[in-house]
């Protein structure tokens, strides 16, 4: 998934500035520090992985609490990129947020891979059940981008009541499609050659969509250039789940709709009418 996407997007960034003047601005990307805001209380631990590596989680409680909601991060971010969506839920709801850094995501040791999140996913669920306690309260299963790949194979969990999915993929090689033949210039396509590894292909949600039964939400932005929301329309007509809803984000693209406290202040209102 890397090469694809590293490839993809260093040829559009190529294309895009050869008639551009480069500033100082354009050089830096600086990565903000965000704060959980102080109604929360919060508690890190470090959970074992069947290879002895360590999975960093994340518990973050309110009083009075009427929901859990386990959150699952995208590709190329981790739980700390969620806070400003955290914020959010916790102005809207009284809830608690379960969470968890992917092995090398973050402080969870160990090196990413399909396989290897999705392992991660069922330790790190199991682990959720074990600190509810007597606690009986409807859990939300929330996967963002490559998370939703992962709700996916998680959505069968016992824990699990109701699925979310936002700016999620359809599959690995209809995305590889949309890269090639609609985000990139035609000047530049003949010249990109990718090798993928077949066990990329792997990410299939469209194989993955029909199993689930449970209540489900889709959620994605109308300016998504990355994932288009035309794949969260394809998830959506082939999910047999009863009850389905799509809702898209005017103006949120594929990461303002995350931390944008606009947008996402839209996606956490349609979460209240979904619930």
């Amino acid at each position: 998934m890397k090469k694809l996407l590293l490839a993809s997007l260093v040829l559009i960034n190529f294309q895009s500035c050869i008639n551009q003047k480069i500033t100082q601005s354009d050089v830096f990307n600086p990565v903000k520090e965000f704060e959980l805001s102080n109604s929360f209380h919060f508690e890190r631990n470090f959970i074992s992985n069947t290879d002895s590596t360590q999975i960093e989680t994340w518990y973050v409680t309110e009083q009075d609490a009427s929901i859990n909601f386990i959150y699952l991060s995208g590709n190329g971010s981790n739980i700390r990129t969620a806070i400003p969506f955290f914020n959010e839920l916790g102005k809207q709801f009284d809830l608690n947020i379960f969470s968890f850094n992917y092995s090398g995501y973050g402080l969870s040791d160990g090196e990413p891979s399909i396989e290897g999140i999705l392992q991660d996913g069922q330790i790190a669920l199991d682990y959720y059940e074990t600190i509810l306690g007597d606690q009986n309260l409807p859990t939300i299963l929330f996967g963002y981008s490559l998370g939703g790949f992962v709700a996916l194979n998680l959505s069968d969990h016992d824990a699990v009541d109701q699925v979310v999915l936002m700016s999620t993929f359809s599959s690995l090689k209809e995305l590889q499609e949309y890269l090639i033949k609609e985000a990139l210039p035609g000047v530049v396509r003949p010249f990109l050659k990718l090798d993928i590894d077949k066990s990329v292909y792997t990410l299939d949600n469209l194989a993955l969509i029909s199993l689930n039964t449970k209540p489900i939400l889709f959620v994605h932005g109308d300016e998504d250039d990355f994932i288009p929301s035309s794949m969260s329309y394809k998830l959506y007509n082939l999910s047999n789940s009863e009850r389905k809803e799509i809702k898209i984000i005017k103006e949120a693209d594929h990461r303002t709709i995350l931390k944008d406290t606009i947008q996402n202040k839209k996606v956490v209102q349609e979460l209240k009418n979904f619930l």
